[in-house]
Protein backbone atom coordinates (compact mmCIF):
# COMPACT_ATOMS: atom_id res chain seq x y z
CA UNK A 1 0.00 0.00 0.00
CA UNK A 2 1.28 3.26 -1.31
CA UNK A 3 1.35 6.23 1.33
CA UNK A 4 -1.39 8.12 -0.93
CA UNK A 5 -3.53 4.88 -0.15
CA UNK A 6 -2.66 4.81 3.73
CA UNK A 7 -4.08 8.52 3.43
CA UNK A 8 -7.23 7.80 1.45
CA UNK A 9 -7.98 5.30 4.51
CA UNK A 10 -7.23 8.24 7.00
CA UNK A 11 -9.62 10.55 5.46
CA UNK A 12 -12.31 7.77 4.93
CA UNK A 13 -11.68 7.06 8.83
CA UNK A 14 -11.78 10.76 9.86
CA UNK A 15 -14.66 11.12 7.81
CA UNK A 16 -16.96 8.50 9.04
CA UNK A 17 -15.88 9.02 12.60
CA UNK A 18 -16.07 13.33 12.60
CA UNK A 19 -17.84 13.90 9.87
CA UNK A 20 -15.30 16.75 9.24
CA UNK A 21 -11.99 17.87 8.08
CA UNK A 22 -11.77 20.97 9.69
CA UNK A 23 -9.77 20.08 12.56
CA UNK A 24 -7.96 17.40 10.59
CA UNK A 25 -7.09 20.12 7.77
CA UNK A 26 -6.67 23.51 9.50
CA UNK A 27 -3.67 25.19 9.01
CA UNK A 28 -1.81 25.35 13.12
CA UNK A 29 1.28 26.40 12.78
CA UNK A 30 2.19 25.82 9.16
CA UNK A 31 0.96 21.93 9.45
CA UNK A 32 -2.01 20.20 9.10
CA UNK A 33 -2.74 17.41 11.76
CA UNK A 34 -3.23 15.43 7.93
CA UNK A 35 0.31 16.64 6.67
CA UNK A 36 1.85 15.53 9.83
CA UNK A 37 0.45 11.78 9.57
CA UNK A 38 1.53 11.93 5.77
CA UNK A 39 5.18 13.26 6.90
CA UNK A 40 5.30 10.74 9.45
CA UNK A 41 4.09 7.79 7.29
CA UNK A 42 7.24 8.66 4.56
CA UNK A 43 9.75 9.10 7.73
CA UNK A 44 8.75 5.33 8.53
CA UNK A 45 8.35 4.01 4.97
CA UNK A 46 12.34 5.41 4.14
CA UNK A 47 13.59 4.32 7.40
CA UNK A 48 12.16 0.98 7.70
CA UNK A 49 10.04 0.11 4.37
CA UNK A 50 6.90 -0.06 3.28
CA UNK A 51 5.53 -3.11 5.72
CA UNK A 52 6.21 -0.27 9.14
CA UNK A 53 4.43 2.41 7.14
CA UNK A 54 1.21 0.51 6.72
CA UNK A 55 1.44 -0.50 10.37
CA UNK A 56 1.72 3.11 11.29
CA UNK A 57 -0.96 4.02 8.64
CA UNK A 58 -2.92 1.39 10.14
CA UNK A 59 -2.62 2.44 13.71
CA UNK A 60 -3.29 5.75 12.85
CA UNK A 61 -6.41 4.93 11.64
CA UNK A 62 -7.52 2.48 14.55
CA UNK A 63 -6.87 5.53 16.75
CA UNK A 64 -9.36 7.89 14.95
CA UNK A 65 -11.91 4.63 14.59
CA UNK A 66 -11.62 3.41 18.41
CA UNK A 67 -10.98 6.80 20.75
CA UNK A 68 -13.03 9.09 18.02
CA UNK A 69 -10.63 11.96 17.96
CA UNK A 70 -7.16 12.35 15.75
CA UNK A 71 -3.87 11.87 17.65
CA UNK A 72 -1.73 14.71 17.93
CA UNK A 73 1.11 14.61 15.82
CA UNK A 74 4.24 14.39 18.30
CA UNK A 75 2.02 11.04 19.87
CA UNK A 76 1.66 9.73 15.90
CA UNK A 77 5.85 10.79 15.08
CA UNK A 78 6.53 9.10 18.81
CA UNK A 79 4.65 6.11 17.16
CA UNK A 80 6.60 6.28 14.16
CA UNK A 81 10.14 5.78 15.72
CA UNK A 82 8.68 2.96 17.84
CA UNK A 83 7.62 1.26 14.93
CA UNK A 84 11.26 2.30 13.36
CA UNK A 85 13.08 1.11 16.14
CA UNK A 86 11.20 -2.26 16.52
CA UNK A 87 11.87 -3.38 13.00
CA UNK A 88 15.37 -2.82 14.11
CA UNK A 89 16.42 0.30 12.28
CA UNK A 90 17.59 3.48 14.46
CA UNK A 91 16.13 6.67 14.88
CA UNK A 92 18.64 9.82 15.33
CA UNK A 93 17.69 12.63 17.97
CA UNK A 94 17.72 15.28 14.78
CA UNK A 95 14.91 12.96 12.80
CA UNK A 96 11.71 13.76 12.20
CA UNK A 97 9.75 11.44 13.90
CA UNK A 98 11.67 12.46 17.14
CA UNK A 99 11.04 16.13 16.48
Amino acid sequence: MSVTQSMKHIDRAVEDVLGTHEQYEAKKEGQSRRRVYEKSIEAVQRAAGGTEAKQLARWIENRIRDEKELPSGRTVRKKGAEIVRDAGHSVSTNDWLEA
